[in-house]
């Protein structure tokens, strides 16, 4: 297969030109990294691939951005309320902190601390309130969900927590798992549901209005 490369500067882009023989079609790419490149078949012009790059500009242009704003927003991290900046490094064996960065050796370890870490935080606040609740937990249950911060199945004594919640501050957590856990006692949402959460925590109604959409 014949190749052949160069690169082009288009509306402040720096693209990559990839001449190639088995390509057939022009062809736009923007990867994860918001690198930018052209396949076009081995003939082809850099004339003609100027004119392909300036019919589909505006494409060029918005999608570059999406990933670009994609990119920003898997390299921070919400912990606890607090804005950190991932960083990478392949030597380290556990995750560190440092001012408002977060240093892990991979994606895989940072999604394992996590859970570790929210798994811990939610069993501390559920020792705490089970003097009040006075109910057999059966299974606690932490797993990522779309559309609810938690849920409660009071018959079987079931208590689901969104993992997402360890982006929250650490009171919007505390309030989700004492919500949750009145549900052993008041299934519904009655007047005695909220009674009885606010006998323990008497700010819940702005901690409630704090948790915005998932």
């Amino acid at each position: 297969m014949a190749i052949k490369t160069t690169c082009v500067n288009f509306c402040d882009f720096v693209i990559e030109l990839k001449f190639k023989s088995n390509v057939k079609y022009l062809r736009l790419k923007i990867d994860n990294n918001a690198k930018i490149t052209c396949s076009l078949p081995y003939k082809t012009t850099v004339k003609r691939a100027m004119g392909f790059l300036n019919e589909n500009k505006q494409w060029l242009i918005d999608t570059h951005k999406k990933v670009v704003l994609k990119k920003n927003k898997d390299d921070e991290f919400y912990y606890l309320g607090k804005l950190y900046k991932i960083k990478i490094d392949e030597n380290l064996k556990e995750i560190l902190f440092k001012d408002s960065e977060i240093f892990t050796k991979d994606k895989k370890m940072l999604e394992h601390f996590k859970r570790e870490k929210f798994k811990e935080i939610s069993y501390f606040f559920i020792d705490k309130f089970m003097p009040f609740i006075n109910r057999k937990i059966n299974h606690v249950s932490i797993k990522n969900m779309n559309t609810r911060w938690g849920s409660c199945n009071h018959k079987k004594g079931y208590i689901n927590l969104n993992l997402k919640l360890i982006h929250k501050k650490i009171e919007l957590v505390e309030y989700v798992i004492l919500h949750e856990l009145t549900h052993l006692i008041y299934p519904n949402h009655k007047i005695e549901f909220y009674k009885f959460i606010e006998n323990i925590m008497p700010d819940f109604r702005q901690r409630e209005k704090s948790l915005k959409n998932i």
